[in-house]
């Protein structure tokens, strides 16, 4: 933030000085200040996507406050006159009026933008709640329905589900639309669902978090890997699977192990092509699900291959964190991606010992010791770079001279870290993601805390 104030009071007049700094308050959650900084940069720059881009965010600041509709409104206007062949706008207006009921006029802007726009275009620098290039196409299929056009509706609900850049979330409403109508997909009931791995040691806590979850459209089932010695309850909801692992001879440090078992015994038992790994103990609102569904299949792609196969992974895997000051550091309470990737994250060696077994002490000094181990997220995040770089694995094997904190070469594996981690993960944002933490009573996730104390970083940090 600093560093953008600066270059603002060193040249107040530059559209890209206010608009970054505009961004920077963005990512803060000041929207007020944000607004001004944008709407600066909208009156001074000549570059008419930049304009555009500064009053949709304009919108966008003012949206997250729900209080001035009629603003908003006329903000999305005035951003259609600067740039009528970009779709951004059509689809958020039309959007505004779906959800006043206005049905002619979602139609009108949804068709409208189908019919003006140029959809090979440069993207635009940050988001502005754009779901995609299909959305526009959704809309219109439906709004259809609510203006008479049956028959279209039909045919658009069709059209859009056959869309390869729909999002699974979308492209499930889609199916559900379809099948009210009495069409046939022909596609698996499972296409676009994922199942959600809970794992960790049973409680009545993580049956209420399966349950919430199994609300959600997209979710197909709920596996619970827990521990061959868990009382289980008898239920008789199919949905929910029970995956009863045994106990490795180690549990390892601050119970690495048994996370690592626990993942991988419930990623056997997976079905769909994407899965969730989370704790139990852990529980995200549903809002904050919905963000994190969407935002995984807009953020997927592969960006690097394994050292000596190039068929993986299949994708990126996104995470609830990163850590800039740890090598290969991962927060590990989600671990969200393709079944295959997760499978070769947590197919590792177990860690023969952990330093419990080797000095008696509390839990809570472990942190006195981390020039002795390598952290937990790192050992897991380490083990699955190395897959990428060779050079990881003898790091491994040295991890005393690498990957333990103030090691000699620390340095230079978190110079690689910095590097190959962003393109391996891809970390959810902050805003709009909340947990609650039963372990530790958390009504909500303390991101200041985690950024100024531990450094956590999210996708807003560039992530």
């Amino acid at each position: 933030m600093q560093s953008y104030i600066k270059k603002y009071l060193t040249s107040p007049e530059d559209p890209e000085n206010n608009y970054w700094l505009g961004w920077e308050y963005e990512k803060l959650g000041q929207n007020a200040a944000a607004l001004s900084y944008y709407l600066r940069c909208a009156e001074l720059s000549t570059d008419k996507d930049l304009v555009y881009e500064c009053l949709l965010k304009t919108w966008l600041c003012v949206h997250r406050s729900q209080r001035r509709p009629w603003y908003e409104e006329q903000q999305l206007v005035m951003a259609l006159t600067q740039n009528p062949k970009r779709p951004e706008a059509y689809f958020l207006l039309s959007r505004l009026y779906e959800g006043k009921g206005d049905w002619k006029k979602c139609y009108y802007y949804s068709s409208t933008g189908l019919e003006m726009c140029d959809f090979d275009r440069p993207k635009l620098r940050t988001d502005v709640d754009y779901p995609g290039d299909f959305s526009l196409l959704f809309q219109k299929a439906f709004s259809s329905w609510y203006v008479g056009q049956r028959e279209d509706a039909k045919r658009l609900w069709l059209q859009v589900s056959k869309d390869p850049t729909i999002t699974p979330h979308y492209l499930n409403i889609a199916q559900s639309n379809l099948q009210k109508l009495g069409l046939d997909t022909s596609e698996s009931t499972t296409t676009g669902k994922i199942d959600i791995i809970l794992q960790g040691k049973y409680s009545n806590y993580v049956l209420d978090t399966a349950n919430e979850y199994l609300k959600l459209d997209f979710v197909n089932n709920i596996i619970i890997s827990c521990w061959a010695d868990d009382y289980l309850p008898s239920i008789s909801n199919s949905r929910i699977i029970f995956v009863q692992n045994s106990y490795p001879s180690v549990n390892g440090t601050g119970n690495r192990n048994l996370q690592i078992v626990s993942s991988l015994g419930g990623l056997k038992h997976v079905t769909t092509e994407f899965v969730v790994k989370m704790r139990n103990d852990q529980r995200y609102d549903f809002d904050s699900m919905v963000k994190m569904y969407e935002f995984f299949h807009q953020n997927k792609e592969r960006m690097v291959t394994f050292e000596g196969d190039e068929t993986r992974p299949k994708n990126r895997v996104l995470v609830a964190g990163m850590f800039e000051g740890f090598p290969f550091h991962p927060r590990d309470h989600v671990f969200w991606g393709h079944k295959e990737d997760l499978i070769d994250i947590f197919d590792m060696p177990l860690e023969p010992r952990g330093i419990e077994d080797i000095v008696k002490m509390k839990r809570e000094d472990y942190w006195k010791y981390y020039d002795c181990y390598i952290r937990t997220e790192s050992y897991i995040g380490s083990h699955y770079a190395s897959k990428f770089d060779e050079r990881i694995k003898k790091w491994l094997l040295k991890p005393d001279q690498y990957l333990h904190d103030n090691a000699p070469h620390y340095n230079e594996a978190l110079s690689l870290s910095n590097t190959l981690s962003k393109k391996i993960f891809k970390s959810f944002p902050k805003e709009g993601i909340d947990l609650e933490w039963d372990k530790y009573n958390w009504s909500t996730y303390p991101y200041d805390s985690q950024y100024s104390r531990f450094n956590e970083r999210w996708h807003e940090d560039g992530y």
